[in-house]
C-alpha cells in the first residue's frame, strides 16, 4: 500500500511538472567585462533551484531541461566578481553572453567586511578574499572580529592557540569551542579523538593565503551538518585556472611568505590549482628564538565531464598537509638544554563528485570522501635536581612495593631517582584520524508557482587516535607516571541519516516569497568495548524566510523576516568517552636515611578502573532565531535576535571510594634491636607487614607494629551539567557612500548575555588531615561547581590535566557585554585604494558570580570572616564575606548514606564540638568581602586602519596598525572600586602594523 501511495505521488509530479512547465535549453559564453576575453572555468547555476553546469576553457556552457518562466542566473568564477543575470527562460532562445569583471579595486563597489548572506533563511556570513586580503588575517580565527560586534584579537601571533567559538566564548561552561564545528572543503577539522581536552581543534595549521571564501553560520544549520551544538564555519580553498600569485606579508611578531598557482591541463583534462605558504610566527620581536612555523601545501584538481550533455559531472580532489609547531629549542634566554617542541603535522585528502542527473525522480546526486590525519607529537625537556633520593612510581597493580635503584632492576614497580642535577624528557604522542563517508542527494520540483527542494542523505564517519600518550624513554629519570596509550582504544564510529525539505512560494503576485526549510537528522553511535554500546540522537531544525519587499520602488525598497528553531548534537570525545585509570600512592613505610646513606621508600598502590557512567546523555543545543532584513533610504539594516540553551554539557567529577592501607611509621623501629648497619627491610605486598632482618644474622628478624589509615581513592567519571543560557541581539547597519568624499559608514554590534549555573551534585574530600592528622574521613556534597572546563593546561607544559568539577562558594555567573564597532571606508577607484577605520567600542561589561540552587540564593552571610553560619542569606548586599555549606556528607564507614550537612552541622555546635571542629573545614568561605559585588567595567576603545592600495593589475600592498592611537587610558572595575590602564591589560591589543605585498604574475 506504501508503495502505491508512494508511486501516486511520484507519478503526479511528473505530470504536474509536464504541465506547468516546459522544458528548455539555455547556451551562452561568459567573457570579461572589459577585454572580452573568455572566462574559462566558471560555474553557472540558477538561484531558485539546484541546476548548474560549468564552462569549459572557452567560456562556453550548455543548460538543459531547464523550466520555462522567468529566472535568476548566477555565474561565479575565482577572481572574478559573482553576478547574477534576471533571463526569461523560453524555446529558441539565442546564445547568451555575461559580462564577469575582474575583482579589483577599480569597481565602483568593494566589499572588505563580512556580509551577511541574503538568499539564506539563517543567519549566515560571507567573508570573501578581497576582505581576508584588507584584514591582512594570518590566523583563520581572527575572522571573528569581521562579524557583528567582533574585536581584534589580543594575540597577533601564532604562538598561542585560540579556539572559534560562535556566539559564545572559550572561558564559559558548556564547552563552546567543542562545538563550533570548522570544515575545510567539506572536510572536518575536529577534536573528538583528543584524550587530553574537551575543546574545539587548533586551526593553525590552516593556510590563511589559499583561502578563497569562509562561510560562517551562527545561525541555525542545515541537517547536512551534524555533530555541532555552536555554529559551523566553512572554509573553502582555491580551485580552477590562476594566474602566479606571490604573497609576502611582515608585522613585528610574524612573517609570511606563499605562492600559488592554477593550471589548465588543456582542452577536456580539468584544472590543477597549487599553493604553498610559510609562515613563522614569535612571541617577543626581541627575542627572535622561541616560534611557532606554518608551512602549508595544497593541492587541488577540478574537472567537469559531460557539460555539453546537460548531465555534468563535477569532481575535486584535494590533498593539503603542513609541517610545522611550536619550537622554542633555539632560545638562548631559556635554561641550558631545556625546550618546548610541539608538532603540528597534518595530512588531509577530499574527493568531491556532484552529477546533476535532473530527472523526475532525481535532480542532483554527490559522494564525497575524506581522510584527515594529524601528528601532533610533543617534546618537553626540563631541568631537576634533588639533594635527596626520591621516588616515582610505576606500579600498575594494587599492593605493597620498594623502591628499587634503577640499575638493580630498570622494570621495578617504584624507582629511586638519582641525586643531583638531570633533564627530563617527556613525550606527548597524540594522532588523531578522522574518516568521513557521504552520500547527498536532492529533487527539486515545480507544483505551479511552488518550488519544492527535497534533501536525502547519509553519512559515515569514524574517528580514533593512532599516538601513544605520554611516554618516557628513560625510565630512570622519568617522575610519578603510567603509560596510557591512545592506540590501544578503539575508534568511536557514527552513522547518519537525514532528510530536509524547503518550500518557495511567491505570494502577492510574485511581490514576496515565502520560504520554509525543515528537516531531521539522526546519529547512531557506535562505541566498541564500551558501555555506551550504540546511542541515537535527532536533531530536527526548521528555518522560515518571509520576502515582503525585494529591491521595491520607495522608501522601504526590501524587507524580510526570518525565525528559526533548532536542535543540534555534539557526540563526545574521546577524553569523555575513555576516562583513564587513577592511581593512588601512599606512603607505607620510610625509615630515614640508611646506615650507607641510602634511602629507602616503600608505598601502597591502589588502582581503581575506569568507570563509565551509564546516564551520560550527548551534549546538545536548542538554539532560537529571529530576524529582519531591510532597506530605508538606501541604508541597509540586518537585526538579529537569539536564543539558545546548552542541555547536558559534558563534565568531569570526582568519585570518592573508601579504603585502607598499613602504615609503618618509624616509631615502630624504637623497639628494633638490630644494629642499623646491620638492618635489611622487607614489606608483604599483599599485607603491607614490614619485616627486619639482619644482614649477619645475629639476630632473628621481626615484623614492626604498624597502623591502619583510612583514606579514599578517587576516580574521573564524566557525566553532565545542568543547562546554560545565553542569548543576544546582533545587528549592523550600513550607510550609502556619500559620493562627495567616497566614503560610507557602517555600524555593527551585539548584545550578548550569558548565565551559566551548576546545580549538579559535587563530591569532594578537603585537602586538609583530621585532628589527629590522619586522613579526612568525610565526603562532602556540594551544590555544583564553578569549573568551566574538563581539562587545563600550565604555561610550559604539553599535555592538558584532568579538570574535574571543584566545589566552590560560587557555582556560576552572569555576564552581559554591549559591543559596538564604526566603521569609515574610503574607497577611490580612480587611484585604485580602499582607506577603512574602524573604532572598536566595549560600551558595556557585566559580571557576576553567583551561588543559587532551585532558583534560590544558596549560601549565607558571614558577620565576621570566622563566623561559620548565618541567617542572613542576601549574599549580594555588597562587600560581604559569604559561607557554604555542603548539602550533604557522609562518613567513611558508610560513603552511601548522605547526611543533611546544615542541620548536623547545627545540632553539633551545641552537642559534639568534636565532629563541629571536624565538619567545620567542609565550610566554604569567599577569600574577598567583594567576591559576589557586580563588576561594571567602563567603556573603552581602540582604533585600527587598514589601506590597500593595488598597483596597475599586477601589484597591490595592503598596510594595517591595530590600536594606533595607542590608548593609554584606563579600566575601572565596580567590584572592588580599582583601576588598571589599558597598556597590556589584555583588554585591547597593542600597538603593532603590518605589511603585505601582492604580485599577480
Amino acid at each position: 500500500m506504501r508503495g502505491y501511495i508512494f508511486g501516486v505521488i511520484i507519478w503526479c509530479s511528473v505530470c504536474a511538472q509536464s504541465l506547468f512547465c516546459q522544458p528548455c535549453t539555455i547556451t551562452g559564453k561568459i567573457l570579461n567585462s572589459k577585454s572580452k576575453e573568455a572566462v574559462g572555468f566558471a560555474t553557472v547555476s540558477f538561484a531558485d533551484n539546484r541546476l548548474w553546469t560549468v564552462a569549459d576553457e572557452a567560456g562556453r556552457f550548455v543548460l538543459r531541461d531547464v523550466p520555462g518562466g522567468k529566472a535568476v542566473l548566477l555565474v561565479h568564477c575565482l577572481g572574478y566578481v559573482t553576478k547574477s543575470f534576471d533571463i526569461e527562460v523560453k524555446n529558441d532562445m539565442p546564445e547568451l553572453v555575461f559580462l564577469l569583471a575582474e575583482e579589483n579595486l577599480a569597481l565602483d563597489e568593494v566589499v572588505v567586511t563580512a556580509r551577511q548572506k541574503p538568499r539564506e533563511l539563517t543567519t549566515s556570513y560571507t567573508i570573501d578574499r578581497t576582505t581576508l586580503d584588507h584584514a591582512q588575517i594570518l590566523n583563520v580565527s581572527s575572522i571573528r572580529s569581521l562579524l557583528p560586534g567582533g574585536k581584534t584579537s589580543i594575540r597577533q601571533g601564532l604562538t598561542t592557540d585560540e579556539r572559534f567559538a560562535l556566539r559564545a566564548k572559550g572561558d564559559e561552561k558548556g564547552n563552546a569551542s567543542f562545538g563550533t564545528a570548522i570544515e575545510v572543503d567539506g572536510v572536518r577539522i575536529q577534536n573528538n579523538a583528543a584524550f587530553d581536552e574537551t575543546k574545539g581543534a587548533d586551526i593553525r595549521s590552516i593556510s590563511s593565503t589559499n583561502i578563497e571564501s569562509v562561510e560562517v553560520v551562527t545561525g541555525i544549520p542545515s541537517v547536512e551538518h551534524g555533530d555541532l551544538s555552536s555554529g559551523l564555519v566553512k572554509i573553502h580553498t582555491r580551485k580552477g585556472k590562476t594566474p602566479l600569485t606571490v604573497e609576502l606579508s611582515t608585522s613585528p611578531g610574524n612573517k609570511q611568505a606563499a605562492v600559488s598557482k592554477g593550471f589548465s591541463l588543456g582542452k577536456d583534462a580539468g584544472t590543477l590549482n597549487t599553493s604553498f605558504e610559510h609562515t613563522k610566527s614569535v612571541p617577543d620581536p626581541a627575542s627572535p628564538y622561541t616560534s611557532y612555523a606554518r608551512n602549508a601545501i595544497a593541492v587541488k584538481y577540478s574537472h567537469t565531464l559531460n557539460k555539453s550533455r546537460g548531465m555534468p559531472l563535477s569532481f575535486d580532489l584535494g590533498l593539503t598537509g603542513n609541517i610545522g609547531g611550536y619550537d622554542s629549542k633555539a632560545d638562548p634566554d631559556a635554561f641550558k638544554e631545556t625546550y618546548t617542541y610541539m608538532q603540528d603535522n597534518s595530512l588531509r585528502a577530499n574527493a568531491n563528485a556532484r552529477w546533476l542527473l535532473n530527472k523526475a525522480w532525481i535532480t542532483n546526486l554527490e559522494f564525497s570522501g575524506s581522510v584527515s590525519y594529524s601528528d601532533r607529537l610533543s617534546k618537553l625537556n626540563t631541568n631537576r635536581s634533588s639533594s635527596s633520593s626520591q621516588a616515582s612510581l610505576h606500579s600498575l597493580e594494587q599492593g605493597y612495593f620498594i623502591a628499587t635503584n634503577y640499575d638493580e632492576d630498570p622494570d621495578a614497580p617504584v624507582l629511586l631517582l638519582p641525586r643531583g642535577y638531570w633533564y627530563v624528557l617527556q613525550y606527548h604522542d597524540s594522532k588523531p584520524v578522522h574518516y568521513t563517508a557521504k552520500i547527498k542527494a536532492d529533487w527539486q520540483h515545480l507544483f505551479g508557482s511552488l518550488s519544492h527542494k527535497l534533501m536525502a542523505g547519509a553519512e559515515l564517519s569514524s574517528s580514533s587516535n593512532k599516538g601513544r600518550g605520554v611516554y618516557y624513554n628513560d625510565l630512570r629519570y622519568a617522575p610519578t607516571w603510567r603509560p596510557y596509550r591512545y592506540n590501544e582504544k578503539p575508534s568511536v564510529n557514527n552513522i547518519a541519516w537525514y532528510i530536509e525539505d524547503k518550500l518557495s512560494l511567491p505570494l502577492r503576485q510574485n511581490a514576496s516569497l515565502l520560504e520554509v526549510t525543515a528537516g531531521i537528522r539522526s546519529d547512531m553511535t557506535m562505541i566498541r568495548s564500551s558501555a555506551y554500546g550504540t546511542v541515537q540522537s535527532f536533531s530536527p531544525r526548521a528555518n522560515a524566510k518571509y520576502t515582503l519587499r525585494k529591491n521595491a520602488d520607495g522608501m522601504l525598497s526590501d524587507f524580510s523576516l526570518y525565525a528559526g528553531w533548532g536542535k543540534s548534537v555534539k557526540l563526545p570525545s574521546h577524553e569523555v568517552l575513555y576516562p583513564r585509570p587513577t592511581y593512588s600512592d601512599d606512603l607505607a613505610f620510610a625509615p630515614g636515611a640508611m646506615a650507607d646513606g641510602s634511602t629507602f621508600y616503600a608505598y601502597y598502590t591502589t588502582r581503581t578502573l575506569p568507570r563509565h557512567n551509564p546516564d551520560l546523555r550527548w551534549q546538545h543545543n536548542e538554539q532560537y532565531e529571529f530576524g529582519t532584513e531591510f532597506c530605508i533610504s538606501g541604508v541597509k539594516v540586518n537585526l538579529s535576535f537569539f536564543r539558545s540553551q546548552t542541555v547536558n554539557p559534558y563534565i568531569c567529577t570526582l568519585e570518592h571510594t573508601p579504603y585502607s592501607y598499613r602504615l609503618t611509621d618509624q616509631k615502630a623501629l624504637e623497639q628494633s634491636t638490630i644494629p642499623l648497619q646491620n638492618r635489611r627491610y622487607t614489606i608483604d605486598r599483599e599485607t603491607g607487614i614490614v619485616t627486619v632482618s639482619d644482614k649477619t644474622g645475629a639476630h632473628s628478624s621481626h615484623s614492626l607494629e604498624y597502623t591502619t589509615r583510612d583514606t579514599y581513592k578517587t576516580n574521573y567519571v564524566y557525566r553532565n551539567g545542568s543547562p546554560i543560557e545565553r542569548n543576544g541581539i546582533e545587528w549592523t547597519v550600513e550607510f550609502p557612500r556619500i559620493r562627495s568624499i567616497r566614503t560610507k559608514f557602517r555600524l555593527d554590534g551585539n548584545y550578548y548575555r550569558y548565565k551559566g549555573v551548576d546545580e549538579t551534585l559535587i563530591a569532594s574530600v578537603p585537602a586538609q588531615s583530621m585532628t589527629d592528622n590522619t586522613p579526612f574521613r568525610y565526603i562532602g556534597y556540594y551544590v555544583g561547581s564553578s569549573t568551566s572546563t574538563t581539562s587545563y593546561r600550565t604555561g610550559g607544559s604539553i599535555v592538558s590535566s584532568i579538570q574535574p568539577a571543584s566545589p566552590s562558594v560560587s557555582n556560576g555567573g552572569i555576564s552581559e557585554e554591549v559591543n559596538l564597532n564604526v566603521t569609515a571606508e574610503t574607497h577611490i577607484p580612480a587611484i585604485r585604494m580602499i582607506f577603512t577605520v574602524k573604532l572598536e567600542a566595549s560600551l558595556y561589561q557585566y559580571s557576576r558570580r553567583l551561588s543559587q540552587y532551585k532558583g534560590r540564593s544558596y549560601g549565607f552571610v558571614m558577620s565576621k570572616p570566622e563566623h561559620l553560619s548565618g541567617e542572613d542569606t542576601d549574599i549580594y548586599q555588597g562587600d560581604v564575606y559569604v559561607g557554604t555549606y555542603p548539602l550533604y556528607y557522609s562518613t567513611w564507614e558508610d560513603p552511601d548514606t548522605k547526611i543533611p550537612f546544615a542541620e548536623k552541622f547545627a545540632w553539633a555546635k551545641e552537642n559534639d564540638k568534636d565532629l563541629y571542629n571536624e565538619l567545620a573545614k567542609m565550610v566554604l568561605k569567599s577569600n574577598t568581602n567583594y567576591f559576589f559585588n557586580p563588576n561594571r567595567i567602563s567603556p573603552y576603545f581602540s582604533a585600527n586602519i587598514h589601506i590597500t592600495k593595488e598597483i596597475g593589475k599586477y601589484a597591490s600592498i595592503s598596510f594595517y596598525a591595530h590600536n594606533f592611537f595607542n590608548n593609554m587610558g584606563k579600566v575601572k572595575f565596580s567590584n572592588n572600586r580599582t583601576e588598571t590602564i589599558l597598556y597590556e591589560s589584555g583588554f585591547i591589543p597593542q600597538f603593532t602594523y603590518g605589511l603585505s605585498l601582492r604580485l599577480k604574475l
